[in-house]
């Protein structure tokens, strides 16, 4: 993760990167972080291990923000691969045959791989699986330095897995509220505005298990999350509900093709949007979004492309608490919005 991120700095044609473009080659590296809210405690943690490393160097204190938590460097100056010292000979070391690449590394990488190939040896068979951050910090004294490392459960590029040091990577829980529903389903929601109040009205009704806050893209990267949110409201299987348009459609397929739990279109809630939510212009459209919608809809899939073509789409906040409450049964059996009530 940290490679692909100073590898894109490096390109650059000025050593000197301000933050807004840190900022963005950061979330270009890892999209995932688009809505954490520590991203730039995790970017400045790795502009720091990179500074470490030789990689770059961070601006005297002056040169950093006056506010923000934490204050971040207004820049960094970028070191060339050419500048980056050689240290000690990595060939008169018993590489272990898990780290037999070791050829195809970096300098950077290379004392990273050091340090794993050594604690191998000392720990061999003799450890048990862990979360990474507290493998991280028996191995390099600090927490997060494998935070900053690790990309699709590997290191490396993908070549030596954290399994392999028995570590393993925690998810973020995922924001939810429980009903006293056991046995129903698990609604995942795109947006927070909506989950509030969907959240609020299945209270009432318990039609779903828990109601989930996906939040937005990042919800494609919690599979573990939502396991552990079914397991924990003993729910019995999932759907998703988010804007309809291009980016609000990908979202549940992306996450499909991802993990190995599935989640299913929230068929009535969608009907609802596309009856009665509000039309909003213009449509950001993408490249096989029309498939994309007769893959997660085929139902609605000629109405959503009409509405796409004309440069329309529906913000999934049309389904609301007022709609909620004016237009849904409130018998937790219901499962249809009531019949000419708007």
């Amino acid at each position: 993760m940290s490679e692909a991120f100073i590898n894109a700095l490096r390109t650059g044609r000025r050593k000197r990167v301000s933050l807004a473009d840190l900022r963005r080659h950061w979330l270009d590296a890892n999209p995932e972080q688009l809505q954490h809210p520590e991203r730039d405690a995790l970017l400045l943690d790795a502009l720091r291990s990179l500074e470490a490393q030789g990689c770059l160097v961070l601006p005297a204190r002056g040169s950093f923000e006056q506010f923000g938590n934490p204050p971040m460097p207004k820049f960094v100056t970028v070191v060339t691969q050419a500048e980056v010292p050689h240290v000690g000979d990595w060939s008169g070391i018993s590489w272990l045959p898990e780290l037999g690449f070791w050829t195809d590394l970096t300098t950077s990488e290379l004392v990273t791989a050091q340090a794993i190939n050594d604690w191998l040896l000392r720990r061999r068979g003799k450890f048990l699986t862990v979360p990474l951050r507290e493998r991280s910090l028996e191995i390099f004294g600090d927490e997060k330095y494998l935070d900053l490392r690790v990309r699709g459960n590997a290191l490396f590029s993908g070549r030596l897995p954290i399994a392999s040091i028995g570590a393993f990577l925690v998810p973020h829980p995922l924001p939810y509220r429980m009903a006293d529903a056991p046995g129903q389903l698990v609604l995942v929601v795109e947006n927070h505005h909506t989950y509030w109040s969907l959240a609020e009205w299945n209270m009432l009704v318990r039609r779903y298990a828990a109601v989930v806050y996906g939040a937005g893209k990042a919800f494609c990267s919690s599979g573990p999350a939502l396991q552990e949110v079914i397991r924990e409201c003993r729910g019995n299987g999932t759907q998703y509900f988010g804007d309809v348009d291009p980016a609000g459609i990908l979202i549940p397929l992306r996450f499909n093709e991802t993990h190995g739990i599935l989640v299913r279109p929230a068929i009535d809630l969608y009907r609802f949007a596309l009856d009665h939510g509000s039309r909003r212009s213009p449509v950001i459209r993408v490249i096989g979004d029309e498939e994309g919608a007769q893959r997660w809809l085929p139902e609605l899939t000629d109405e959503i492309c009409a509405l796409w073509a004309s440069d329309r789409w529906i913000p999934q906040e049309s389904l609301g608490t007022e709609q909620l409450f004016s237009n849904w049964e409130t018998d937790p059996t219901a499962c249809e919005p009531r019949v000419g009530v708007i």
